[in-house]
């Protein structure tokens, strides 16, 4: 549970990275604007510091609405290279650590578990240390004078601050003189009426949380220094441009303050005079445009951080479609989607950018083509990145696949495979090698794959993505799923302690899970199927049970 929760408060950390990244650019640009204005903008910093969702909108500014860090990072022991390019995947995985025979466990994963606890640590030091300050704050306070209703006034401190949450206090030094007393507490109590004492607490809270983001670091203490000035500009503005120089004069005399605020959040004062000062001299009240614009960007930045781009509808990570044009001057493609109510419909114009054009796995690797290989009249399966809902619709598509003759592939790079087999399921590099040599099913994505170490029975699952439409094609006893049963079948005899393997295809709400045992393998081949794993020439021998030959009365299949 620890885990799981350090990792989605990474993804929370890491998106809230990039979304102070944004707020920094656009304070530059509101520099000459009023405070109050920049200091809104931290209100989106702390909305994604502290809520683990967001909403949808077209208008958000942020790049991608997925975590990018996955849960699934707790069940696959190392990461694995995923291209969609065999030979590619095969090399990179090569070179990716692997488990020892003696434990399943990934370093990763117990690097994971590491850093969970150090996390831990940190929030509690960080708040014990400010539990203290404020202890010792409040020890300094004991003598300090009523001076009307809130407000005390003490000898034994150099700055004012207020000090509570639910009754908040004011505490004024005592060495101020009737002007400048006037002067920082209005100021206080613009604080008070403003309630920053309970957005810093807030605010300290979260930094506390994710106190090893060093852009959270940044926010805090920026955005205290935007709340600081535009309380002063509140002042400004309510008492008139007349008292700049005598209002600037009593933050000269805070000048020597302590900074509370970085060790007790329970009670926050004055810092930055010098910034504060500059900034009261200069302020001047704002013009109209300026205030148009100001509040539009705000608007504009606010509602664009705060919600997550739209993610595509189901069924668009695999669309089938024929293409109709071909534009190789602008390296486009008009296609029409046959699919019932396909959703790029009768018209699309499809573009990208680095993607991979190819075929399905054809005898070692896949074929790399170039959109002079493509043919108007080709059947195709789109995998779409981005989709622009217009007339005609627009899409940029990461891989284009030319449809498949056959549903199961006949061939496989059987010195590749033999050269990946392991003895052991927990040898998790060899098993993702093995894993991306192995054929997929025109239409589909490979996902993940995950490991069962820990007790028998021993089991590699692998995850397909399957668009909605297809999902119903696959059943226990379909020909679609026989590339399964094929793969499974080289699997169990290049992975010596693999008693299943297990193929999970997914939609994102529904899933078929496909289970193929030991004894079935046996039973497929009228022996025991480890042999086949013994040498290059075994291995050939499996093509002999491939196709109309797998039984699969052994094989289970279940729908949820």
């Amino acid at each position: 549970m620890l885990v799981r929760i350090f990792l989605q408060l990474l993804n929370m950390s890491i998106t809230s990275g990039i979304v102070i990244a944004f707020v920094l650019v656009v304070r530059i640009i509101l520099q000459k604007a009023p405070k109050v204005f920049s200091y809104m903008l931290w209100s989106v910093v702390l909305f994604r510091l502290i809520c683990p969702f967001s909403f949808e909108s077209i208008f958000s500014l942020l790049p991608a609405k997925a975590n990018p860090i996955t849960q699934d990072i707790l069940y696959i022991q190392t990461p694995t290279a995923d291209t969609g390019i065999g030979v590619i995947n095969h090399s990179v995985n090569a070179i990716l650590p692997a488990a020892t025979p003696q434990t399943s466990a990934n370093p990763l994963q117990i690097w994971i578990v590491i850093f969970s606890y150090i996390w831990l640590l940190g929030v509690a030091a960080l708040l014990v240390y400010s539990l203290i300050a404020l202890f010792r704050l409040k020890k300094e306070l004991m003598n300090a004078t009523l001076y009307g209703d809130n407000i005390f006034i003490s000898s034994r401190i150099d700055t004012a601050f207020v000090m509570g949450v639910f009754c908040p206090k004011i505490y004024l030094p005592s060495n101020l003189n009737a002007t400048e007393r006037s002067y920082i507490l209005l100021h206080e109590q613009t604080h008070v009426k403003r309630l920053d004492h309970i957005f810093k607490l807030i605010s300290f809270l979260l930094l506390c949380i994710h106190w090893f983001n060093p852009f959270v670091w940044g926010a805090f203490f920026l955005s205290g220094k935007d709340m600081e000035m535009s309380c002063d500009e509140a002042v400004i503005k309510r008492l008139g441009s007349d008292v700049k120089k005598d209002y600037s004069a009593s933050l000269l005399t805070l000048a020597t303050g302590r900074r509370i605020i970085s060790g007790t959040p329970l009670a926050f004062g004055e810092g930055d005079t010098k910034v504060r000062i500059r900034n009261v001299l200069n302020y001047r009240k704002p013009r109209f445009w300026t205030l148009l614009v100001a509040v539009s960007a705000v608007v504009f930045v606010v509602i664009g951080l705060a919600t997550s781009p739209r993610d595509l509808p189901e069924g668009f990570a695999a669309v089938n479609a024929t293409i109709l044009k071909i534009d190789k001057t602008n390296q486009t493609i008009t296609v029409k989607g046959i699919d019932t109510n396909s959703p790029i419909g009768d018209n699309c114009i499809v573009s990208w950018k680095d993607a991979n054009l190819q075929t399905v796995i054809s005898k070692e690797e896949l074929i790399i083509l170039t959109i002079d290989d493509f043919a108007e009249g080709d059947r195709v399966v789109l995998f779409l990145g981005e989709i622009q809902e217009s007339y005609p619709t627009r899409a940029k598509a990461t891989t284009i696949q030319l449809e498949p003759k056959e549903t199961l592939v006949t061939e496989y790079p059987i010195i590749d495979l033999w050269n990946a087999r392991t003895k052991y399921v927990g040898d998790n590099a060899a098993v993702g090698n093995l894993i991306g040599l192995l054929p997929v099913p025109m239409g589909i994505k490979y996902d993940h794959f995950e490991l069962q170490t820990s007790s028998p029975p021993y089991k590699v699952t692998l995850v397909y993505s399957v668009p909605t439409q297809f999902l119903s094609d696959y059943s226990e006893s379909s020909a679609a799923s026989d590339t399964f049963r094929a793969n499974a079948l080289f699997l169990l005899a290049l992975i010596e302690n693999a008693d299943e393997v297990q193929v999970t295809l997914t939609d994102g709400s529904q899933k078929i899970e496909f289970t193929n045992g030991r004894d079935w393998a046996d039973h497929a081949v009228e022996g025991e199927v480890a042999d086949y794993g013994k040498s290059p020439e075994k291995l050939q021998e499996l093509f002999h049970y491939i196709g109309s030959e797998i039984t699969d009365e052994a094989a289970t299949a279940r729908r949820f």
